[in-house]
């Protein structure tokens, strides 16, 4: 009795251990992020996963900005991330790199690559330079491997953040490789061909803000795909502003300029999330349409036949009223019968029709599953970067010219670079 009761408390701790976090549980920490609020952002973090991929990365993200120094449960996961890297090849996507966690989740491309930016970053910020360089080597060969030169993922957005990185360690030459080939994915940005071409000193700032509130999964179905696979195509949607910034302190203004977007880390995630597990996941979701298609089913039968009987019942009524009236000859009663006649018919297919609608929406909700869909969330949907020739002493970020809540953290590194973070979400 007393091994049965121990097993079942152990089971229910390993339910408790493996469960999801979904959207609703992210709301209270989100609506925090929006306020720039990063203090009970990272309070409100769900605790589910607590230890796993995902929260470890989005904590280490947010306390990063917040101007944290506690990089050691990243560090951890990065170096799980080495041992646990795989590579595979696909006929759509050619090849990618990914990482199986041991909570099953299948960490992406954009989110393995900042990983080591961001531990990198931290190692500065505590004065570990060297450290900061090998992360920064890590990602950079991640991004530029010659294994998959078809099908490689590479980011100008990443390219940005490793060239923060660099600058900050000190190593001005390997920053300018990664500015010059950010501004070769993105030859239309005269602001990215200026950085590779800039002059960074110690007595300077180069500047970094990331922005929008980030993005959100949504149901996006679409009628050309396969009924199975189409139905639970996901599309990320993004509801930053994209407002103007400037950076003003007692010396004057920075001029910073927008740099967008990283969607293509979300819609990259998208594809090859379905690559990675297509068949397993199609199967279940298989399952899924038909426990839904047969539950409203039923549930559209019982309400049609209702709307059929009811209506049914009131023509029969109707018609009672029109016999009355002709009994007695009575032509207004006999009108009032065909009135309540027609009636009946109109409200039973009312009712009809009501009942498929009811059907039809139900069918998308159980089937949407965007909010259970994994992630890291937090992450930026564009940024703005900026170099003053000299060091900045209180900054400030302003906009239309009113103050919004944001962040700043102090500058850092061999070569100054200061992070910080609007939400732009909101008007002044």
């Amino acid at each position: 009795m007393r091994l049965s009761f121990c097993s079942l408390v152990f089971t229910l701790l390993c339910i408790q251990c493996t469960s999801i976090a979904k959207r609703q549980e992210y709301e209270d920490s989100l609506r925090a992020y929006k306020k720039a609020n990063l203090e009970k952002a990272i309070e409100y973090l769900p605790t589910e996963e607590r230890k796993g991929f995902i929260a470890v990365l989005e904590r280490a993200h947010l306390g990063f900005l917040k101007g944290g120094t506690d990089y050691k449960p990243l560090e951890r996961i990065a170096e799980e991330s080495k041992e646990r890297l795989r590579f595979s090849a696909t006929r759509s996507l050619k090849s990618f790199f990914y990482m199986e966690t041991e909570e099953g989740y299948y960490a992406s491309e954009a989110e393995i690559i900042y990983l080591h930016i961001l531990l990198g970053l931290y190692y500065v910020r505590v004065g570990d330079y060297d450290k900061g360089k090998i992360q920064a080597r890590y990602a950079g060969n991640l991004l530029s491997g010659e294994w998959s030169a078809e099908g490689q993922f590479d980011d100008p957005t990443l390219r940005l953040l490793l060239a923060s990185l660099w600058l900050s360690t000190g190593s001005v030459d390997e920053a300018k490789v990664d500015f010059r080939k950010a501004s070769q994915l993105k030859p239309q940005s005269a602001a990215l061909r200026a950085m590779a071409n800039e002059k960074y000193t110690q007595e300077g700032e180069f500047i970094l803000i990331f922005g929008g509130p980030g993005a959100e999964p949504e149901m996006d179905p679409s009628a050309h795909l396969n009924f199975i696979r189409g139905l639970r195509n996901l599309k990320f949607r993004q509801t930053g502003k994209q407002s103007q910034l400037t950076l003003t302190d007692g010396q004057g203004k920075t001029a910073l300029v927008l740099e967008k977007d990283t969607l293509g880390w979300y819609e990259r995630h998208l594809i090859r999330d379905n690559e990675i597990s297509e068949l397993i996941q199609d199967s279940k979701y298989f399952q899924l349409v038909s426990a839904s298609a047969l539950k409203e089913g039923t549930k559209g039968t019982v309400k049609v036949t209702g709307a059929i009987l009811a209506g049914t019942a009131i023509v029969a009524l109707g018609a009672g009223v029109v016999y009355g009236g002709v009994e007695i000859q009575s032509s207004e009663l006999s009108a009032l019968g065909v009135g309540i006649m027609i009636y009946g018919f109109q409200l039973g297919a009312k009712w009809i029709e009501t009942s498929y609608d009811d059907a039809r929406r139900n069918i998308r909700k159980d089937l949407d599953i965007s909010d259970e869909y994994r992630y890291v969330r937090f992450f930026p949907e564009y940024v703005w970067m900026g170099k003053s020739k000299l060091t900045l002493n209180d900054p400030k970020l302003t906009m239309n010219p009113e103050s919004l809540p944001y962040t700043l953290s102090p500058a850092m590194g061999k070569v100054k670079v200061r992070f910080g973070f609007f939400p732009d979400n909101q008007r002044p």
